[in-house]
């Protein structure tokens, strides 16, 4: 299982390393020097931190006033934490979610928030299924349960979500495709723990069964309007929906996704390439659109990669990267900087300025784990415009981050 730690490595060190090969027609990258720098935390700290285990994903939501808080998955739901006072940071209430898991200690739950509402999604079915709705417009006091939709398909449950905030238009990951679930149906949702890998044997993704659904929320965000679905038939893990475009990484399918959504009710393919034998996991756009920065799950510690779009051709990988012997889960990226959840490494910052070049400027270690196993830090969320980050971590729980490193 995920939580199996291994022996620590004889010479812990944090690297930028470097991978050849490349997806599709992709050239393979320059090569990168083994550039090794201090093991222990550097160019950030931890500012506050809160214990909760079965921890999931995370993401920030930043209150009219300037406020900041924080909204991560625990065993029991969803928490929402009071930022304001970075050192002394307080819960503000646990929402009770479903907690059905197949997986002891593992809940997968992912959020995104749109204005002053949140949206989170889980694998699991038994309490308030399908896409949550809070209310945060009554922080610091009070966050109110709003009600839970089921999705189109009929199936509760999802892996992942995403929402174009400029346009009010919520992207929700699918693993059926026109399909509702049948009662009694054992559907397994499993993001790459319960893969061929994994001695809990839980059944893989079929690859070429997904989709992505789209939902207005601009016009009632408390009653989120189906609009189409795209990218059939296909696995879909996770998508990054950034202006008119959505990336997608498509897991099982070993590949990756661009598509046009300038029509938000029909989505056209740019273009695809892919990771053969490996699991596309999270895909994330540098802010001018020129590079994207993706991780690929299974199998562990393969590092995350940076690729250079060309349109409708194939991108050109350019470098790839990772932090000691860690496994990459999910990347953003803010401007040409990618903040990482590095499982056993903890929290990452890394500097794309040059992507041909990437540089490790912070790394905060979470979780006592080492090596490529998939525990430890599972989450992240840069707020904007400031430096100021957080980590959702599997065992240890909530980190809020201060970083300094340039």
């Amino acid at each position: 299982m995920w939580t199996n730690k291994l022996v620590a490595l004889a010479c812990a060190t944090l690297c930028l390393v470097s991978c050849g090969g490349g997806g599709g027609s992709s050239p393979p990258p320059p090569s990168v020097p083994v550039t090794p720098v201090p093991s222990t935390d550097m160019g950030g700290s931890v500012l506050g931190k809160v214990a909760r285990t079965g921890v999931a994903g995370t993401w920030g939501y930043t209150a009219p006033d300037g406020g900041r808080y924080a909204i991560m998955g625990t065993a029991k739901g969803v928490a929402v934490f009071d930022l304001r006072d970075t050192a002394n940071i307080r819960v503000v209430d646990e929402i009770d979610g479903p907690t059905n898991t197949n997986s002891p200690g593992i809940y997968w739950r992912e959020m995104r928030v749109y204005g002053s509402h949140a949206y989170i999604v889980s694998e699991l079915s038994n309490l308030r299924p399908g896409i949550m709705i809070l209310d945060l417009s009554g922080l610091p006091n009070t966050v109110r349960f709003v009600k839970s939709v089921i999705p189109r398909d009929g199936d509760p449950t999802a892996h992942t979500i995403d929402i174009d905030t400029a346009r009010g238009l919520l992207y929700l990951q699918r693993d059926l495709s026109n399909a509702a679930t049948a009662p009694g149906m054992n559907l397994d949702k499993h993001d790459g723990f319960g893969r061929s890998n994994d001695p809990g044997g839980h059944e893989s993704h079929v690859a070429d069964k997904g989709s992505i659904e789209i939902y207005d929320i601009k016009t009632d965000p408390e009653n989120p309007r189906y609009l189409t679905t795209f990218n059939q038939f296909r696995n879909v893990h996770d998508m990054t929906a950034v202006g008119d475009y959505i990336y997608v990484a498509e897991g099982d399918a070993n590949s990756f996704s661009i598509w046009d959504a300038k029509i938000a009710g029909a989505p056209k393919l740019v273009v695809r390439w892919s990771v053969p034998g490996n699991y596309a996991h999270n895909i994330w756009p540098s802010a001018d659109g020129s590079f994207v920065v993706t991780t690929e799950e299974i199998p562990n510690g393969l590092p995350a990669r940076v690729w250079r779009l060309n349109g409708s051709e194939p991108p050109t990988q350019l470098s790839s990267f990772k932090v000691g012997s860690g496994t990459p889960h999910n990347v953003i990226v803010e401007g040409t900087t990618a903040y990482l959840s590095h499982y056993s490494e903890g929290a990452a910052v890394v500097d794309l300025s040059n992507p041909a070049s990437p540089r490790v400027v912070t790394r905060i270690d979470t979780n006592p784990a080492t090596g490529p196993a998939l525990a430890g830090c599972w989450g992240v969320y840069k707020f904007p415009g400031v430096p100021l980050m957080m980590c959702s971590d599997i065992t240890t729980g909530f980190h809020l981050i201060g970083i300094t490193g340039t």
